[in-house]
């Protein structure tokens, strides 16, 4: 879900000149955000982060300006305050290629294995990061924060009447039986949101960067399952409108069992089964929360609860 353009010629050419970064002209973009991105020049990105999002503008910054051995966008500015713009910024260096998203179709299978071993080498590179150089939050164990995370989407959806009670009790229910099996996770920095269009490639299928690194939390190695999952089921949720003809399930057949390949880590849980199925539950709750009144969200709700 994009925002509105909000940024007008007049303040970018302002935070150039701030900057010392000469303007030409610039280019919005909408695929694949749910911030303010715009093309600047033809070499370089300028993201504008929600007015509420300080902290994901601080986990990014810290991420881009990290010297951790994976590849990312060069960060050029990164601006907190400025009398310019009512928010957040940052300019960093265009990284040339495509997104995942819409070539993994065209991929033979030893070209998409090579990018997921590319991958989870960046991924394992991100888990390393100092945590006193980024503020991840605080986080005293990871069954408190899933609890905390279900209840918090249940009573939101309550009060929006978007589930009845026995819903909502179910689910708070399903939650709290799985919880023993979260007890003692031992929690990393983690990029959780691997869908492809925050990976950039190039013509040869080669990683080029990780983009949207504001999506680095603390937590269990295994919650980027959720999206693995998804992925090899339901790949056209994550398509864009024009890539979604090609969404063959066939092409994410081998897509579980490589990440396990080159990270088995991810998935060195015991009952992990109950564990991706309790991520599902929260990402459900938590998308019904922005769609209240989409029919399959409730229909996988009520599979998620029985």
């Amino acid at each position: 879900m994009n925002p509105d353009t909000r940024l007008t010629t007049e303040q970018l050419r302002a935070i150039c000149a701030r900057h010392d970064v000469p303007y030409r002209h610039h280019e919005r973009i909408t695929t694949g955000f749910s911030h303010e991105v715009h093309r600047l020049n033809d070499d370089l990105i300028i993201k504008l982060f929600n007015a509420h999002d300080v902290i994901k503008f601080r986990t990014e910054s810290a991420l881009l300006a990290s010297s951790l051995p994976f590849r990312k966008p060069k960060l050029l500015v990164a601006c907190e305050e400025s009398d310019d713009v009512d928010r957040s910024y940052v300019i960093t260096s265009y990284v040339p290629g495509k997104s995942l998203g819409g070539c993994w179709h065209l991929a033979t299978d030893e070209q998409r294995e090579r990018l997921i071993e590319q991958i989870c080498v960046s991924l394992k590179a991100i888990n390393q990061i100092n945590t006193a150089d980024v503020d991840l939050g605080e986080i005293r164990s990871w069954s408190e924060s899933i609890q905390q995370r279900g209840r918090r989407s249940v009573e939101r959806l309550i009060l929006k009447q978007a589930i009845d009670d026995d819903i909502a009790n179910r689910a708070l229910r399903k939650i709290e039986d799985n919880l023993p099996i979260f007890a003692d996770s031992r929690l990393y920095p983690t990029y959780w949101d691997i869908h492809f269009d925050n990976f950039i490639v190039n013509d040869s299928f080669e990683l080029q960067a990780i983009i949207d690194l504001e999506n680095v939390e603390m937590a269990a190695l295994d919650s980027p399952l959720v999206v693995i999952e998804k992925q090899t089921h339901e790949p056209k949720k994550f398509l864009n409108e024009a890539y979604e003809p090609y969404a063959n399930t066939d092409d994410y057949r081998h897509l579980k069992g490589w990440y396990c390949k080159y990270f088995p880590e991810m998935f060195a849980f015991e009952h992990l089964d109950d564990r991706v199925n309790t991520y599902l539950l929260l990402d459900t709750l938590h998308l019904l929360e922005d769609w209240p009144l989409v029919r399959e969200l409730h229909d996988k709700l009520n599979g998620l609860v029985e």
